[in-house]
């Protein structure tokens, strides 16, 4: 947070064109000093510093601000992800804050999932037509091929916001949206939020369907509407 908004905040660009800032190098060491010391035998994976290996079966996977294009614009909606796997279960635990609006979100493999402390939930809505849409820009869907597919989602949805990444995906979680649809992203960015989504009581999966947070697509959803959402994509691959 110290970093955040500060007027000589230095921006750079990585080998993908993503921008990267001190707060994410920071950051991402903070929580791995804080990982190592606790867990020295877990492997790592971070989105600046790249894999570890470890000796034990849990992995960490942390992106320390997603959202970065946010964040170097003084926009609030950046979060940072830490998710803990396990080899044969999947994602075990998971921790999201989005500091700038002091939410700090956790989960565990079936123990539910919170908000500073208190226990959400997906919302109710049955259908795509009543559902809140949420993306985090066009322009992705365009350069996958699916530009027909982000119109269709947004003429059957009620609303449309594209407040993505992180935050979107815990709009879905505490019942404030229904659907995220993601047609690009890492594994980092969706490690720690599909538990949170999932223990509190939504779906998460790729576009095909499958579960898998290495896809480098996904679909996070309150659960009822999931399934329309998936044979929607489906038409427009």
């Amino acid at each position: 947070m110290r970093h955040f908004r500060r007027p000589d905040l230095q921006v750079e660009n990585k080998h993908d064109d993503s921008p990267v800032t001190v707060a994410d190098r920071e950051a991402e060491a903070a929580i791995a000093a804080a990982v190592r010391a606790a867990r020295p035998a877990d492997a790592w994976l971070g989105e600046e510093t790249g894999a570890g290996v470890g000796t034990s079966p849990y992995t960490w996977i942390v992106d320390p601000i997603d959202g970065t294009r946010n964040f170097v614009r003084g926009i609030p909606l950046w979060a940072v992800l830490v998710a803990c796997e396990h080899a044969e279960q999947g994602v075990v635990a998971a921790a999201v804050g989005i500091p700038g609006l002091d939410e700090w979100y956790d989960a565990e493999l079936g123990g539910g999932a919170r908000l500073n402390g208190a226990a959400i939930h997906v919302s109710g809505i049955p259908d795509l037509a009543g559902s809140l849409f949420c993306f985090e820009s066009p322009s992705w869907f365009t350069r996958n091929g699916l530009d027909g597919c982000f119109r269709e989602l947004c003429e059957v949805t009620v609303l449309q916001r594209g407040i993505c990444d992180a935050y979107g995906h815990m709009l879905v979680a505490t019942g404030r949206a229904e659907l995220v649809v993601e047609p690009q992203l890492k594994v980092w960015d969706v490690a720690a939020t599909s538990l949170v989504v999932r223990e509190a009581g939504g779906r998460f999966s790729d576009l095909a369907g499958t579960p898998s947070i290495r896809s480098d697509t996904a679909v996070l959803s309150n659960g009822r509407v999931h399934q329309a959402a998936l044979a929607l994509i489906a038409r427009h691959r």
